[in-house]
């Protein structure tokens, strides 16, 4: 659920690129840290809100979540969204790569999301 006057990121970048600063691969990593940081404070927001939700409903004591992620492993579907992860924050440099490989301005599909 969004708050009133919330709009979400598009999925894919659109007409003029944004230029921070002169060289390219500079913009490259600006644009990278702002894909990590808007994913950051989604996961921040989203965590708060449910381990809340969990301590008020008695499914979790404060600060059992450390100790419960320490005895977890990782399995196939994280390392899929892992990867799904990686290709959104590296979406900027793979559009790039492609941009060039193809020789035109075309612009590639975008991240998958979720």
């Amino acid at each position: 659920m969004n708050a009133p006057g919330f709009t979400p990121f598009r999925e894919s970048v659109k007409g003029k690129r944004q230029k921070f600063f002169e060289a390219q691969g500079v913009d490259d990593l600006m644009n990278i840290c702002l894909a990590l940081s808007q994913e950051v404070w989604t996961l921040r927001a989203r965590q708060k809100v449910l381990e809340q939700a969990a301590i008020e409903h008695g499914w979790l004591e404060a600060g059992g979540l450390d100790a419960m992620a320490d005895a977890a492993g990782e399995t196939e579907a994280d390392r899929h969204e892992l990867h799904a992860f990686i290709d959104r924050v590296l979406f900027t440099l793979r559009e790039e790569a492609e941009a060039l490989a193809a020789g035109s301005a075309a612009e590639p599909p975008g991240p998958e999301i979720g």
